[in-house]
C-alpha cells in the first residue's frame, strides 16, 4: 500500500482520511511497496515471454474451440432441432428455476407488457451464461436474464436475425410489479450485440447499468423502459443505459430512464429520441430529439465522436467452419455505425481463433493466462467466475482481453492482497480489454483493475476499456468477510478510452435483498484518472466511501456521468471531510464534463455534501454543460452542486434535477 504520504491526495486538497485503517483491514502480508507483488508476477512473465516464444510458432488453440457447457451455440432455422423458443426459455429461466408472473392487468393498456420471469434472488448468482447465434434466421424471442448475453455471430448485424429480445420491468419481492418501484431500477448485468430483429417488431428492453447494447439494428421502436400505471410519462423507473453502434428505426422511447447515453447510433428521419426523466447524451449520434413542453430532461449533443474503435467480437464463417475474433480499427470524429463497412476488411483486423485461447473458468488461471498473452494469443473468457490467486498481467501490445457472459474474475478464497485484479503495463500500444465484471476480495487490493503506473505513451493509440463493471461486495450479508479494495479503476497512463464502466459498492447485498450498512465492503474511489488525454464516454460511478472520481490527467473527457454517493455515511466521514461524486485537481488546466448528475439518497444518517462536483475556479480550459444534482429520497441532501455555486437540492425539490450549466 506504501505509506499515507505517497498517495495522490484526492484534487490535492486533503489526505485520504481513514487509510491506514483501511490497511490494517487488508489481511495476511503486505507487499513492501504497491508494485512488488506486480514485479514478481511480471518477472515469471518475461522468462515465459522468452521460454514461449519460439513454440509459440507451432502452438496453435484448435478452431472451432471446444466450449464449455456455458456457451450455447445455436443454428439457424432449417439447421436447428428442436423447439428453439422453448430452448430460449429454459435457458432465460435456468432449466425452471424462475417461474413466470404475469402482471399488469389492474392498468390498463398495461398487459402487453405482463408476463415475465421472477428473477428475485437472482441477482448474485454464480451462473455465467452466452447464447451464439449463428449467421441466418431465428424465429424465436430471448428473454435476457441477469449475466445472459445474446450475441450474433455474423460479420455485422444484418447477418443474423432473431425475432426479438427482451427485458421487461423487475418484480418485487412477493413476484410481482405493483408500482413505480422496482420498475427497471435492478435490471443489471445483460447484455445484446450484433444482431437485426424483426420488420416492425418494438423492442421492450427496460434495463438499467451494466446492460449495454451494441452493434444491433432494430427495425422497430426501442423501448427503454416500461409503463406500470403511475410516475413521471406512467413509466417504471430506470437507472440509466447504454447503447452503442446501433440502428432504430423506429425511434428509441427513453421513457422514465433517469440518464442514458447513446453513442453513434442512428434513428431515421420521422422517428426521435424522446422522453427521458433528466438527463440524456448524444455522442456522434444522427437523428432528433424531440423536446416535450415542461419537461425536466435536458439533452446533452455531442457531434461526434472523437476517438474510439469499437468493441471486439466474434464471427463464424460456415464455408470453413471456423471462428475469427473481429477486432474495429480506431477512428476519429464517428458520427453514425460502423458496421456497414466492415464488408471492407481493412475496417477490422481478423484473427484466427487459432491464435486465440478460449478459457474455461472450471480449469483457466491466472497463470495460464498470462502465459498465452506472452505467446501472443488473444483472449476469450467464457462464462464463468475466474477466481484467481495473482493478477493477470497484460504485457504485450495488441493484446485483446474478450470476456463472454458476464465473465466474472475476482480473488480466490485463499488469495493474499493484490496490487490490482488485472494490471497492463507501461509503453504499450493497442490494447483492448471488454465485457469483463470485477469483483473485490476480503484480502483486500490496491486497485481491481489499474493501467500502467505513469503518465508518459509512446504513442496515441494506448488502448480502450469496454463494458467494465467493477463490483464491491453485493453477494454476501453481515455475516460474511467484508471485501475491499482503495480504488476500483486507476488508469495511470495517457491516451485511454472507456466506454461504458460501471463501477459500483453495492447498496443492497443478498441473500435477503437487504441495505448495505455502516461502511462495509469499503473502497475510496471508484475511478483515478492520472494520465493525460484519457476519454470515457458512458462513467457510472456509485457508493464509494470518499471522491468518486478523482481525476489528475489533462486534457481528460467524460461525456455522461451518473453518480450516487453512499447511502450509509455519515456527516462525520463524508459531509465534513468535504468529498463530491466528481472531482477535478486543482492543478488541472483542461478537461471535459457533458451530461452529468449527482444524486443522494442518504438513507441512515443526516448528511449534507458540500457540493456535486469540485473543479479549479480559475482554469479557462474546464468545459462543464449540464451537470446537475437530484435529491432521490432519505435525509440531508447536497449544498452547492459545483463549488459553492448553485442552491441546496434537497427534500423540498425531490425528484427534480438542479442544473447549473
Amino acid at each position: 500500500w506504501g505509506e499515507l504520504e505517497a498517495q495522490p491526495l484526492a484534487a490535492g486538497r486533503r489526505p485520504l482520511a481513514s487509510t491506514m485503517m483501511f490497511f490494517s483491514l487488508c489481511k495476511g502480508r503486505q507487499p513492501r511497496d504497491e508494485v512488488e507483488q506486480v514485479e514478481q508476477v511480471e518477472t515469471r512473465n518475461m522468462l515465459l515471454d522468452s521460454a514461449l516464444a519460439p513454440a509459440s510458432k507451432a502452438m496453435k488453440e484448435s478452431n472451432p474451440p471446444t466450449w464449455p457447457a456455458s456457451v450455447h451455440v445455436i443454428e439457424p432455422d432449417g439447421k436447428f432441432v428442436g423447439d428453439k423458443q422453448e430452448l430460449f426459455d429454459n435457458i432465460f429461466s435456468d432449466g425452471g428455476k424462475y417461474s413466470v408472473h404475469s402482471w399488469g392487468a389492474e392498468f390498463p393498456n398495461t398487459d402487453r407488457y405482463g408476463g415475465y420471469f421472477n428473477e428475485t434472488g437472482r441477482d448474485f448468482c454464480a451462473k455465467r451464461t452466452v447464447v451464439l447465434l449463428k449467421p441466418g434466421v431465428h424465429r424465436a424471442k430471448f428473454n435476457v436474464g441477469f449475466y445472459n448475453s445474446l450475441m450474433g455471430l455474423g460479420r455485422d448485424p444484418g447477418a443474423v436475425e432473431v425475432d426479438a429480445f427482451e427485458v421487461l420491468n423487475g418484480v418485487g419481492a412477493d413476484g410481482v410489479q405493483h408500482s413505480l418501484s422496482p420498475g427497471a431500477l435492478d435490471n443489471f448485468w445483460r447484455s445484446v450485440e450484433n444482431v437485426t430483429t424483426a420488420q416492425g417488431r418494438s423492442i421492450y428492453y427496460f434495463v438499467s447499468q451494466a446492460s449495454p447494447l451494441r452493434k444491433v439494428h432494430i427495425r422497430g421502436e426501442l423501448r427503454l423502459s416500461g409503463p406500470v400505471g403511475g410516475g413521471i410519462y406512467d413509466w417504471g423507473y430506470a437507472s440509466g443505459g447504454f447503447a452503442a453502434d446501433s440502428k432504430v428505426d423506429g425511434g428509441v422511447e427513453f421513457g422514465g430512464q433517469q440518464q442514458f447515453i447513446t453513442r453513434n447510433s442512428e434513428v431515421p428521419a420521422g422517428c426521435a429520441y424522446k422522453h427521458g426523466a433528466w438527463s440524456n447524451v448524444l455522442v456522434g449520434s444522427k437523428g432528433e430529439y424531440q423536446h416535450e413542453q415542461n419537461q425536466l430532461a435536458r439533452v446533452t449533443e455531442v457531434p461526434c465522436t472523437e476517438r474510439i474503435a469499437e468493441k471486439p467480437y466474434i464471427m463464424f464463417e460456415e464455408a470453413e467452419n471456423k471462428y475469427f475474433l473481429m477486432v474495429p480499427q480506431p477512428e476519429h470524429n464517428k458520427k453514425g455505425v460502423s458496421w456497414e463497412r466492415y464488408a471492407d476488411d481493412s475496417a477490422t483486423h481478423k484473427i484466427d481463433f487459432e491464435n486465440v485461447y478460449v478459457a474455461d473458468a472450471e480449469t483457466a488461471t491466472a497463470a495460464t493466462i498470462n502465459a498465452k498473452i506472452a505467446e501472443g494469443k488473444a483472449i476469450v473468457l467464457t462464462p464463468g467466475v475466474y477466481k484467481i490467486s495473482e493478477p493477470i498481467i497484460v504485457s504485450r501490445s495488441g493484446t485483446v482481453i474478450l470476456g463472454l457472459g458476464m465473465a466474472t474474475v475476482m480473488p480466490a478464497q485463499d488469495a493474499q492482497w493484490m496490487d490490482s485484479l488485472v494490471f497492463v503495463r507501461d509503453n504499450l500500444q493497442d490494447i483492448r480489454i471488454a465485457a469483463v465484471l470485477l469483483e473485490a476480495g476480503s484480502r483486500g487490493s490496491d486497485a481491481l483493475l489499474k493501467w500502467g503506473t505513469r503518465r508518459d505513451s509512446i504513442g496515441p493509440n494506448t488502448g480502450f476499456l469496454y463494458d467494465i463493471f467493477c463490483r464491491v461486495g453485493g453477494d454476501r450479508d453481515a455475516s460474511m468477510p467484508e471485501v475491499m479494495t482503495k480504488t476500483m479503476i486507476q488508469i495511470n497512463s495517457s491516451n485511454v478510452v472507456g466506454d461504458n464502466l460501471w463501477l459500483w459498492r453495492a447498496d443492497h447485498e443478498g441473500p435477503r435483498n437487504s441495505g448495505v450498512t455502516h461502511s462495509r465492503n469499503k473502497v475510496w474511489n471508484a475511478v483515478q484518472v492520472n494520465g493525460d488525454n484519457v476519454i470515457i464516454y458512458g462513467l457510472f460511478a456509485e457508493h464509494a466511501l470518499h471522491d468518486q472520481v478523482v481525476w489528475n490527467g489533462e486534457n481528460g473527457k467524460t461525456f455522461f456521468f451518473q453518480c450516487e454517493l453512499p447511502y450509509d455515511v455519515t456527516q462525520q466521514n463524508f459531509g465534513d471531510a468535504g468529498y463530491s461524486g466528481y472531482v477535478i485537481g486543482d492543478h488541472v488546466k483542461e478537461h471535459d464534463l457533458r451530461g452529468a448528475g449527482v444524486y443522494t439518497f442518504f438513507r441512515d444518517f443526516d448528511v449534507h455534501a458540500s457540493s456535486g462536483f469540485r473543479a479549479p475556479e480559475d482554469a479557462n480550459g474546464i468545459r462543464l454543460q449540464n451537470i446537475f444534482c437530484v435529491f432521490l429520497n432519505g435525509l440531508g441532501g447536497i449544498d452547492h452542486v459545483l463549488n459553492e455555486k448553485g442552491t441546496r437540492t434537497g427534500s423540498d425539490s425531490q425528484g427534480r434535477p438542479n442544473y447549473i450549466c
